[in-house]
């Protein structure tokens, strides 16, 4: 049985991310978001409107979204922790410049896309950013012998939660390929049929 649920916000699960942008106060910039999606050649990106790192890239209408794992989440988390500061020197991230767009790269990330502002909208106190992705790259251990996607060894962190308190998930080693669920229960109905 369901009931109404009353929270100021409810994350049901959004891969944890960080952007580099260039700053004109740092000369390049990053900060840490969990709100994003992708469609094709498109990406959306929500943040809070005050933030200097959407004033930012607002203004150089330019982007990188990084998908971090594990091992540097205590420098990911810092990154999204502070404001208005050097947060490529805080956190000691290597990085070099995309050839794509005017903004970091960062090393220690697996996933990066290199993104062009197309379109931004406010929503109350947030910005709604839509990209063009320009360029993706990825280190050659994601990617199986034929140079497609291992979708085993992709490992983003998910963070979920309400207004009371925030969390981060980690994914498990399963990978389920788009309409085996179908198959299995097709299957299951034929089996049921003939029993």
């Amino acid at each position: 049985m369901k009931k109404n649920f009353e929270t100021s916000k409810l994350y049901y699960g959004f891969p944890v991310i960080i952007l580099g942008y260039k700053d004109d106060n740092f000369g390049y910039n990053i900060t840490t978001s969990s709100s994003s999606y992708t469609l094709g050649d498109m990406v959306v990106i929500g943040l809070y409107s005050p933030n200097n790192a959407t004033k930012q890239i607002k203004q150089h209408n330019e982007f990188t979204l990084h998908i971090p794992q594990l091992n540097i989440m205590a420098e990911v988390e810092q990154a999204g922790f502070v404001s208005h500061r050097d947060k490529l020197e805080m956190t000691g991230f290597a990085y070099h410049l995309s050839e794509k767009v005017d903004a970091p790269i960062l090393e220690a990330c697996h996933l990066v896309f290199e993104c062009v502002v197309e379109h931004v909208s406010e929503f109350g106190a947030y910005t709604n950013i839509v990209a063009r992705i320009v360029g993706r790259q990825i280190d050659e251990d994601l990617l199986d012998d034929k140079g497609n996607l291992d979708h085993g060894r992709l490992n983003p962190l998910i963070y979920l939660g309400d207004g009371t308190a925030r969390a981060y998930r980690q994914l498990d080693e399963t990978v389920t390929p788009l309409g085996q669920f179908m198959k299995v229960k097709k299957q299951a109905l034929r089996n049921n049929k003939e029993n």
